[in-house]
Order: C-alpha cells, then sequence, then structure tokens
C-alpha cells in the first residue's frame, strides 16, 4: 500500500484510484454483450470521471488548476495500487468464457478492496483534511459497490439487467 502522509499524497491516490476505475468499467463495457449491461458498466466509468470532478472541488484550496490538471492528465502511475485490474481476461478467476456475472462480481470486488485499501490508510492519519478526503472517497466506493451488489443479485434472480430508469435514475 502507498503511504499518504499529507493531502497531495490523497489527491494522487484518489486521482490513481479513479482512473483506474474508469477504464477498468469501459473495459468491462466493451467486453458486455448486454445493451443495458453495457449502459451500466459506461455509467459507472462516467462516475468514475465525475468522481474527479468532485475531488477537485475538494481539493481546490490545496492545489492550483494547472497542477490539478497535470496530476490528471499525467499517464504516469502514482502507485501501483492492485484494486482495478487491467485486463479482464487475465483477472484471476476470469477468462474468455467469463460472464457478465463474473464482470459484476469483479467490479464489486474491486469496490470493497477500494473501501478496505482507504480503510487502511485512514488508520493512520493524523491530518483531519486528509481523514475527511478519504472518508468522502469511501462513501463513492461504498455507492458503487451498493449498485453493483443490487444489479448482481437482479441479474441472479430474474437473469435480466435493470433497467435504467428501474435504479431511480441515480447516477452510478
Amino acid at each position: 500500500m502507498s503511504e499518504i502522509e499529507n493531502v497531495k499524497d490523497a489527491i494522487l491516490t484518489a486521482i490513481q484510484m479513479e482512473k483506474d476505475g474508469y477504464s477498468f468499467y469501459m473495459k468491462a463495457a466493451s467486453q458486455t454483450e448486454s445493451d443495458m449491461g453495457k449502459t451500466i458498466f459506461e455509467s459507472l466509468a462516467q462516475d468514475e470521471q465525475r468522481h474527479l470532478d468532485v475531488f477537485q472541488k475538494m481539493f481546490e484550496d490545496k492545489v492550483s488548476q494547472s497542477e490539478w490538471n497535470d496530476l490528471v492528465d499525467s499517464s504516469k502511475k502514482y502507485a501501483k495500487i492492485p484494486i482495478f485490474p487491467t485486463d479482464l481476461n487475465e483477472a484471476p478467476g476470469m477468462d474468455s468464457e467469463s460472464t457478465e456475472l463474473d464482470a459484476l462480481r469483479m467490479a464489486m470486488d474491486a469496490e470493497k478492496e477500494a473501501v478496505e485499501y482507504y480503510d487502511k490508510i485512514k488508520e493512520n492519519l493524523t491530518d483531519e483534511d486528509v481523514k475527511n478526503i478519504i472518508n468522502e472517497i469511501i462513501e463513492q466506493e461504498k455507492n458503487h459497490y451498493s449498485l453493483l451488489e443490487k444489479e448482481f443479485n437482479h441479474i441472479n434472480t430474474t437473469g435480466y439487467w435493470f433497467e435504467f430508469d428501474y435504479l431511480g435514475g441515480q447516477n452510478f
């Protein structure tokens, strides 16, 4: 786990997690046959992008706009954060025969691991600003897990993806 000792470390970690999540959900969307499944995964990817906007507002008094843009636009990884797999087919338990349920399960695992990752980071923090930032990130990840779990359970029960409106128009 990378060490988060100050606000900038929290910013860099949050950016990396959201960028990794975005890539994961876009790959899942491209590999999902169901149109509704594609919509769900694309919505989750867009939510990761919106999280970056939320984090930018949280950090606006900590870093300048140009520094923020440099951080977000950088293709360099801040840390190796093993939460979201980079290749769905090579992820543990996944292969070319994996189903959309497998992808949902993997996404749920990733979101749960993200919450656990941030909880461990938070244990060693003394800066209240950084703790608050990490708490906000944890809530965002918990929301994703909840939505994915509902989708997973619905497919297991009915064999179909939720209709998008069924989720109450919630942002993912």
